[in-house]
């Protein structure tokens, strides 16, 4: 018998067309039972009529071959998977198989029911039922031996079918979720700013202003716990001078700042004379470097 690799199992109604010869055929003592079956409409679920279909069409070739036998059987089976009954795939001691076939056969047929009593027939009734006449294709040859072509497309076939099957088995994988938004990046502050000013003076120049502008628009939007004012000297002139002239010069700087809206937050304004200067000089020395006022804008 030869299955024909790729049929499709049509959905329920299907018909198959009759083989040449089938006619004269059916008059004869054997074969019969596929002419009061091959036009039921079958009843049931997708996969009986799935199953249904191929099992006509498993018996029309074996008829065309002039299998009496294996045509009456599986058009038996076919009538009862028209009427919704539990067909299982014949048995593999139920046929006269080669001894060295049998166990890959048996396992087929264990793999095939585990398949269909899982969830396969629900799953995928089409492709199940596929693998289950695929099954008794390749069964129904190794039993005759003599078609080795045959034998290999039927189980090639069902090996296909039923790998599908299982496949469709599967659980569906829930999609991962979402993944949470990453939090906005804290905003980052330069709270740090320093300002400078001319020799002996406690004035603000338009550089300094500047500079003083941006250090009070960070602190409105930073909101610090305190701003830190801190300032210096160089070394030329009294130490006892050069601390009352840090001091006006702090005072200025927060002054400045609360001017421009900073006075909400707490203010530390300090001088600190001569005593801390960037750059190292001797006593007496003008730098410039070292007549500033430093703003501190502390979290």
């Amino acid at each position: 018998m030869r299955f024909f690799k790729g049929t499709r199992f049509g959905t329920t109604g299907l018909r198959l067309a009759a083989v040449a010869g089938l006619a004269a055929v059916l008059g004869a003592c054997h074969g019969t039972d596929l002419a009061g079956v091959k036009d039921l409409d079958p009843q049931g679920s997708e996969f009986n009529a799935q199953l249904y279909a191929g099992y006509i069409e498993l018996s029309s070739n074996e008829l065309a071959e002039y299998d009496y036998r294996d045509s009456d059987g599986f058009a038996m089976k076919a009538a009862a998977a028209a009427r919704g009954d539990d067909v299982r795939p014949t048995a593999v001691d139920a046929r006269m198989i080669a001894p060295d076939k049998q166990e890959e056969l048996s396992k087929a047929r264990g793999r095939l029911m585990t398949m269909l009593y899982g969830s396969g027939k629900a799953k995928a009734p089409a492709i199940a039922a596929r693998a289950q006449i695929t099954f008794e294709c390749w069964l129904q040859e190794q039993e005759e031996g003599h078609q080795p072509g045959d034998i290999s497309d039927c189980r090639n076939a069902f090996y296909g079918s039923v790998i599908a099957a299982e496949v469709a088995m599967r659980p569906k994988r829930e999609p991962a979720p979402e993944p949470e938004p990453a939090p906005e990046p804290e905003p980052s502050y330069t709270t740090y700013y320093v300002v400078f000013f001319d020799f002996d003076s406690s004035e603000l120049s338009n550089a300094a202003k500047q500079t003083l502008d941006e250090a009070a628009e960070t602190a409105l939007a930073m909101r610090p716990y305190k701003i830190i004012i801190r300032g210096h000297t160089d070394r030329a002139g009294p130490e006892t001078y050069n601390m009352g002239l840090s001091e006006r010069r702090a005072l200025a700087v927060a002054g400045y700042m609360i001017d421009q809206g900073a006075g909400r937050f707490v203010i530390d304004a300090e001088g600190l004379g001569e005593s801390e200067p960037i750059a190292k000089t001797a006593d007496n020395v003008r730098d410039g470097r070292n007549r500033r006022v430093e703003v501190t804008l502390s979290e």
